[in-house]
């Protein structure tokens, strides 16, 4: 494996790891606060805070984006990250508790290789195209697999 890899795919991991508590966390709080929209946003609030500490300790560092580079962005890209999360983070905070974390990530999981799959193949969101060759697609069959059995079970 490149060595360049290596901290990229740790952080990865780590990531992955915190996530996987993000939806209980939001589903107790959805529980007290009596609304899944509540807890999401609490979520939010608090992420923003924290991303504005780490964006002002690295704009003291590094500056900040010109007027050039802020008016290239297409307004679409404004919004469709904080939308999606939205919807990731309120989805997860109202049907975790439901249905459990297994079945939630299993399903999640499972759902987010078949559209990046479909994203590679197609080079779609101006990603490079991989092809959707049989190794991954039947990568993605046994993690569905799986994750219909980490559901039914």
């Amino acid at each position: 494996m490149n060595a360049s890899l290596i901290f990229p795919l740790i952080m990865v991991v780590v990531a992955g790891a915190a996530v996987a508590t993000q939806p209980a966390f939001n589903g107790q709080l959805a529980y007290l606060l009596n609304s899944p929209f509540r807890a999401a946003l609490v979520n939010f609030a608090a992420g923003a805070l924290v991303m504005l500490s780490v964006v002002t300790v690295l704009a003291l560092r590094n500056g900040l984006p010109s007027r050039e580079q802020v008016a290239a962005v297409p307004p679409h890209l404004w919004i469709a990250g904080g939308a999606l999360g939205a919807l990731f983070v309120t989805t997860a905070a109202w049907a975790t508790p439901k249905i459990g974390a297994g079945a939630f990530f299993s399903t999640l999981i499972a759902a987010q290789l078949v559209a990046a799959l479909v994203m590679d193949h197609f080079g779609l969101l101006g990603l490079d195209v991989r092809e959707a060759n049989l190794v991954r697609v039947t990568g993605v069959a046994l993690l569905v697999a799986g994750a219909v059995m980490v559901t039914r079970g």
